[in-house]
């Protein structure tokens, strides 16, 4: 079996418990499903498991070497989080997911010490801002956990739109990143929204896989060259 048709099958075979898992939310009405929460957690594996297939089909070892440990990060954080439900060690891998991202999609360009600044000192304000208004049924630690991937997730979003205007990537592949970043931050955005609300909403629960395996499996294409991508189909 060829390596094109491996990675094809792997795509489709993705797809479809995608498909599957989101049917067997909306049958339950309920995300937590352990069948669904294998088959989810089992999509995020996949997508790994797809993104060490690129080998020469990629654009530099090191562009590579960077989504690699993205995904793998990612696998460690949604084990915590997905499976095991234990919230602060999945918040510390999904922190070095965005910045192993923003190492990525910045490549050869470095921020200037004034980008620097203007980062740090939104953290900075906003962690100073926010503590007080913590609500009583977060841990303290989650809570600044939760700021410092909100501002990290945030660099990282605008990180990876500015790739379509530098040219970092060739255009498809700015594209394919920037979408998949961009339904990285909606999923994200809705899993701040139920922590807000406190309590489970079937609704947004749903839409949070709705868009996070679809960024998942774009960040793991995002990794091959545009040309080698349209040859699998």
């Amino acid at each position: 079996m060829s390596k094109s048709s491996i990675i094809k099958s792997l795509i489709l075979l993705n797809i479809t418990l995608y498909f599957t898992f989101l049917i067997i939310d909306i049958t339950n009405k309920d995300t937590g499903n352990i069948y669904s929460q294998l088959l989810k957690y089992s999509t995020i594996l996949l997508c790994f498991v797809i993104s060490l297939l690129i080998d020469k089909d990629g654009f530099s070892k090191k562009d590579t070497k960077f989504l690699h440990i993205a995904l793998f990060f990612t696998t460690l954080a949604d084990l915590f989080l997905v499976m095991l439900n234990i919230l602060s060690p999945g918040l510390i891998f999904f922190i070095l997911v965005q910045l192993t991202y923003i190492k990525r999609h910045l490549s050869v360009y470095k921020p200037s010490k004034k980008i620097i600044f203007l980062v740090l000192s939104v953290y900075i304000v906003l962690l100073i801002s926010l503590f007080p208004l913590k609500p009583t049924y977060i841990d303290w630690s989650l809570y600044f956990l939760g700021i410092t991937y909100g501002v990290i997730l945030i660099t990282s979003l605008l990180i990876a739109l500015s790739t379509l205007k530098k040219k970092t990537y060739p255009k498809e592949n700015s594209i394919i990143i920037a979408l998949g970043m961009f339904l990285f931050f909606m999923c994200d955005l809705n899993v701040g929204l139920m922590n807000i609300l406190r309590g489970y909403n079937f609704y947004i629960a749903f839409l949070i896989w709705l868009f996070y395996f679809p960024s998942q499996l774009l960040l793991s294409l995002s990794g091959f060259s545009f040309k080698y991508l349209k040859s699998l189909f």
